[in-house]
């Protein structure tokens, strides 16, 4: 497959800016989108004022948009199958059917799939590996979620350290059922809060700033945190043994990663 080919989505569709999206993964049923942070895969009531990925696929589709026909994406536009934090980049699998999509969601329902991810902890731990099964709900009041052994949901995260720069950690989280936050909730509650993780951790953005000794400050300059939002991303999905759909890192996270280095050293 063409590793270049892309979906464009002018604005506003995905936001304020026109946005392209790597086609990861397609075989003429299937086929994966690398969503960025800051879209919902489908309508969620916590986030009513950001844009859907299904809709705007939706839209284009029903207009008959060229790059859509090219890829044949009718009218109906695409059924997702696998749904993602909108605080996180990765892939999205996505069928041209219904019936093929609704089938999918039962296996993925039943466990048989394996979502990989990554995440930048400042904290640590001394296993280089270990679980949390803490059961998840949502809140009845507030826009986050909350460790409920009465009404919670069961959860598995599987924890493994990747790499270690001074008192940064990079960890790789594997769930077969990713539920809203789990991929956060569960790193805080083993003690690695998630770089930039404000709704649960608390964190202030990721600045140089707040990493670098001795940074000189610049008059009438607007620092840019060096990720944006919490630092993880959806890296695998592995649906069965013959598929797997990998999604490349997303654009700031090495830079992130060389910065955190550097600055571990002094």
């Amino acid at each position: 497959m063409d590793k270049t080919l892309q979906l464009g989505f002018p604005v506003p569709l995905l936001g304020m800016q026109p946005v392209r999206l790597p086609v990861l993964f397609d075989d003429g049923e299937l086929l994966a989108l690398a969503k960025p942070a800051g879209v919902l895969v489908q309508s969620d009531p916590w986030y009513a004022n950001l844009p859907e990925l299904v809709e705007a696929i939706r839209f284009q589709a029903h207009d008959g948009k060229p790059e859509f026909q090219r890829l044949n994406i009718g009218p109906e536009g695409l059924w997702a199958v696998t749904d993602l934090d909108p605080e996180c980049y990765g892939p999205v699998l996505f069928s041209r059917q219904r019936q093929v999509a609704e089938k999918l969601k039962s296996s993925l329902g039943s466990g048989n799939f394996t979502f990989s991810f990554k995440i930048l902890s400042q904290g640590g731990r001394k296993e280089d590996s270990f679980e949390c099964d803490l059961p998840l709900a949502r809140h009845r009041d507030h826009k986050r979620v909350l460790v409920s052994h009465t009404t919670g949901k069961k959860t598995l995260t599987r924890f493994s350290r990747v790499d270690k720069s001074g008192n940064f950690q990079e960890w790789e989280l594997q769930t077969s059922f990713p539920r809203r936050h789990q991929l956060l909730v569960h790193p805080l509650e083993k003690g690695l809060p998630v770089l930039g993780d404000a709704r649960y951790a608390r964190e202030n953005p990721v600045l140089l700033s707040r990493l670098k000794r001795n940074y000189q400050y610049k008059r009438d300059f607007d620092e840019r945190p060096l990720y944006d939002g919490p630092a993880y991303f959806l890296e695998q999905i592995r649906v069965s043994e013959e598929l797997v759909i990998s999604c490349p890192e997303p654009p700031k996270w090495r830079g992130l990663i060389r910065q955190l280095a550097k600055c571990s050293q002094g």
